[in-house]
């Protein structure tokens, strides 16, 4: 699994945790705000081939 893929399935489940939790009554929908900032964070920040 490339960073790239990671980084994209950690901002999906972010944008999917927080209905959940919502749904659920259940704290969880808080760390999808984080995941979709781990995510975004890591396609800023990955590095690029060949440089």
């Amino acid at each position: 699994m490339s960073v790239r893929l990671f980084a994209w399935l950690m901002i999906g489940l972010g944008v999917l945790l927080p209905f959940v939790g919502w749904q659920a009554a259940s704290p969880v929908g808080f760390v999808g705000p984080v995941l979709v900032l781990l995510g975004i964070l890591l396609l800023v920040t990955r590095r690029q081939r060949g440089h």
